[in-house]
């Protein structure tokens, strides 16, 4: 019974909510043969603490309890245990190398770290941000609190955040990742689809700030002015930005364009860790457009690049994938009407031979009057041809003239030359609606003209 009290003395004061006097001491009753109830019956004597004082006498003896009473359950000393884990072990740091690793259903990843000569299981919740997707025997280091799973009595560290360690550790967690992709038949090529090959609107995911639109701007504006650009502002690097880039496919994918562009400049390996990330790659894959992957520059690699439809090396290469150029565009009009011109007089070439041959025949000597005809309707014929292919190049050059034309009215200045002016404001346009303050100076742009006025006042 010592032993009991001695190792679970303060757990069985709770169990029996009456406090123990700080005075006291528990002991034994001396009997020769005791027995179960005589062992439990404990007497309470007053300590002397370097005291002469005399001994008072013992309070009265407690009800004596079942002794199953006393001994703890296995819940109850879990539940101990397990506050002593938590409150002991609260804030922690450890590292080691992943296994066993499982990506439930629910979200929840659950694992093991260990190393040479021990192991602890960890659990990540899908509330957790993940910056990589952990790996089977991915190196790292775990942040969090050690608590206690009573259902198994296994001590467990709750990860608050995961590192990987080095720069080793991320391209195995790359190379870990694209082996299972590939497993799954994500890169094959019989799943990927062709590119459109006049698109009338491109859609872009991809940061507004950053050079990459800038390139496809500039890159679409001169190969094919009348394609559009339907741009969706994306976070392309650290925390939120693989939850944005998916939302950002799905969203592109739910408008009119026929082709998208994801991607971003280049940076550093964890820069681009974003595009490494399997729920982007699953959205690629998901994707009802095509779609070009145009991450870094032509030496930087993701897996964004394996799934995608097309990878193109840079953002101006992606552009360059996705429209075709005016300028040969036109040239190859010009070309297939040279071959036409050609093939059609080649024809007629040979149909006039053939004739003439049937002329001289023997038999066709008296119908030289049906010769005649069928000459003259050759002649018609060629006259027609050649009507239709000059009306149809000219159509096709007035159509183009008409939206070079169009085009030029685009400019900003176009107006200029239709008598409009233009106010500038410290070399800047101002625009319709901001104010002019009185005693302001301001620029007035005509076509052939620039004159420096002052607002004298406002009429409303």
């Amino acid at each position: 019974m010592r032993a009991i009290k001695a190792r679970y003395g303060k757990f069985l004061n709770r169990l029996l909510e009456k406090p123990k006097p700080l005075s006291y001491c528990t002991v034994q009753c001396n009997h020769a043969q005791p027995s179960i109830n005589d062992t439990m019956n404990l007497k309470l004597v007053k300590l002397q603490e370097q005291s002469g004082q005399s001994v008072p006498p013992a309070p009265s003896e407690p009800e004596a309890r079942p002794a199953s009473e006393l001994v703890p359950s296995v819940s109850d000393l879990t539940r101990a245990m397990q506050r002593t884990l938590e409150q002991g072990f609260a804030s922690v740091v450890v590292r080691g190398e992943i296994s066993n690793f499982v990506q439930h259903s629910s979200g929840h990843r659950y694992f093991t770290l260990k190393d040479g000569s021990a192991q602890l299981k960890a659990v990540m919740w899908r509330s957790t941000p993940l910056r990589f997707m952990p790996a089977n025997g991915m190196n790292v280091i775990a942040r969090g609190g050690v608590t206690l799973y009573p259902p198994s009595g296994a001590a467990q560290i709750e990860c608050r955040s995961l590192e990987m360690l080095g720069q080793g550790d991320a391209q195995l967690a790359f190379e870990a990742l694209k082996k299972a992709l590939y497993e799954r038949g994500w890169f094959d090529a019989a799943r990927k689809r062709p590119l459109p090959r006049f698109p009338r609107k491109i859609g872009v995911a991809t940061s507004q700030t950053g050079a990459a639109i800038r390139d496809i701007i500039a890159t679409v504006a001169r190969r094919m002015p009348l394609c559009e650009i339907l741009l969706r502002p994306t976070v392309v690097q650290g925390e939120g930005a693989p939850e944005d880039l998916v939302a950002a496919i799905s969203e592109l994918n739910q408008t009119d364009c026929d082709v998208l562009i994801v991607g971003r400049g280049g940076g550093s390996v964890e820069d681009l860790w974003a595009f490494n990330d399997e729920r982007v790659a699953e959205a690629i894959l998901r994707s009802r457009l095509p779609v070009i992957s145009a991450v870094g520059h032509e030496i930087d690699v993701t897996i964004a690049d394996y799934v995608a439809d097309v990878r193109a090396a840079t953002p101006t290469a992606a552009a360059e994938l996705a429209v075709r150029d005016a300028q040969e565009l036109l040239a190859l009009l010009g070309s297939t009407q040279e071959y036409l011109t050609r093939s059609v007089t080649a024809w007629l070439e040979q149909r006039k031979r053939a004739l003439e041959q049937l002329a001289r025949h023997a038999a066709l000597r008296r119908v030289p009057e049906h010769v005649q005809r069928c000459a003259q309707q050759v002649d018609d014929a060629t006259t027609r041809l050649h009507l239709a292919v000059q009306r149809a190049v000219s159509a096709k050059r007035q159509r183009y003239e008409a939206v070079a034309a169009h085009c030029a009215s685009l400019h900003p200045l176009a107006p200029l030359k239709r008598g409009f002016a233009m106010l500038e404001r410290d070399g800047k346009p101002v625009q319709s609606l901001e104010r002019l303050a009185e005693g302001e100076h301001v620029t007035v742009v005509r076509e052939n003209q620039r004159v420096q006025v002052v607002v004298e006042k406002e009429i409303r």
